[in-house]
């Protein structure tokens, strides 16, 4: 069994250094503590850095080919310097990834290690570019470098054990419109650029409704930022909108960037900031299963199967056919001032996964 100080250390530790990509001296940072923590003869310690993005791949000695992979994600979104240092009060940690995912990192890191005089067939992944979309961390790794296993399983999704089996694709664009400047006491000597953006929007609301509520899995659409104009009295000549559109399964992304172009017309331009493809992993995979059979046995409790709106890595592996088993620890204000994640549940995470791992 686990040493819970172990686990709490480490997690503590992690959440000291800033990683957030506004500084990424401290993804480099953090990276090398990582990769000093498995410094040892019985580890391939391969490192990765595209676009000052840090990635560390872990494997056992005689086996770079692992038949899983455990992945976590070392960055963080920005937050007050209050929040990097860590705060214990009962059963929960508080600080800026305590859940998200540097508690759960500190858990497959340990866990990996613990491994190492039984080398099963399991591999860890630590990236620092999961908050800024991935491309530079697993879609790097597995579309450029090559990397592949039969199953990753990722503690970055839902809460209390729940297993997420489903997530929406994602598409971030942002359209150009152009028109005329004019004074803005003759609006018809102009063309206003600011209501040809409106008109595309409203047309896109209404083949987007957004979900009522969070039962509701349908597709669903977020104006980000609007900007354009040079004064009030100004007919605007340029504008500009940033969108986040998020699918069903029922959509490939080639379909709805074609859908997004037909409703907004050949007079608005449109580029793609980002997209991925929604991910889905069959809750009756055989590797889930067998997950579910492992945390049945250590915590005794029958997994729920979710369906979850917010994009993870798992789409870039999801579209090579990989299957991800996405799960997390309790804890809860994730992104936010009170961010924190269960002590004991970590614990527990150890248990399931090490139950995992070691029978996959």
């Amino acid at each position: 069994m686990i040493s819970m100080k172990k686990i709490l250390k480490l997690t503590e530790d992690l959440i000291k250094i800033p990683s957030t990509k506004q500084n990424p001296e401290k993804l480099k940072e953090i990276a090398d503590f990582c990769e000093s923590f498995f410094s040892g003869e019985e580890f391939n310690l391969k490192r990765f850095e595209k676009n000052d993005k840090h990635s560390l791949v872990v494997t056992f000695k005689g086996n770079d080919s692992p038949e899983l992979f455990l992945i976590g994600h070392l960055d963080v979104v920005e937050a007050e310097k209050d929040q990097f240092v860590p705060k214990k009060k009962g059963d929960k940690l508080y600080g800026r990834g305590a859940k998200d995912n540097k508690g759960p990192s500190a858990v497959i890191m340990n866990l990996m290690k613990d491994m190492a005089p039984q080398k099963p067939s399991v591999g860890l992944i630590l990236t620092t570019d999961e908050e800024s979309g991935g491309f530079d961390g697993i879609n790097y790794l597995f579309n450029e470098e090559n990397y592949f296993c039969k199953v990753a399983l990722i503690p970055d999704g839902g809460d209390n054990f729940d297993i997420i089996f489903s997530e929406k694709g994602i598409l971030h664009f942002k359209l150009v419109a152009r028109g005329k400047e004019a004074h803005g006491a003759r609006p018809w000597e102009g063309d206003n650029a600011i209501e040809k953006l409106i008109d595309a929007y409203t047309k896109l609301r209404s083949r987007f409704p957004n979900p009522q509520n969070k039962k509701e899995w349908k597709n669903s659409l977020n104006v980000g930022k609007v900007g354009g104009g040079t004064a009030t009295n100004v007919v605007a000549g340029k504008a500009e909108m940033f969108l986040d559109l998020r699918f069903t399964e029922e959509w490939t992304e080639e379909e709805i960037q074609k859908e997004v172009k037909k409703i907004i017309g050949k007079e608005i331009e449109m580029e793609v900031i980002s997209s991925g493809a929604p991910f889905y992993t069959s809750p009756d995979n055989p590797y889930v299963l067998k997950y579910k059979e492992a945390l049945k046995k250590m915590i005794q409790k029958d997994p729920v199967f979710k369906k979850y709106p917010p994009a993870s890595d798992a789409r870039f592996l999801s579209a090579k056919n990989i299957p991800v088993i996405i799960t997390n620890a309790s804890g809860g204000g994730t992104h936010g001032k009170e961010e924190w994640v269960s002590i004991s549940s970590l614990e527990a995470l150890y248990n399931i996964l090490k139950e995992f791992s070691c029978k996959s």
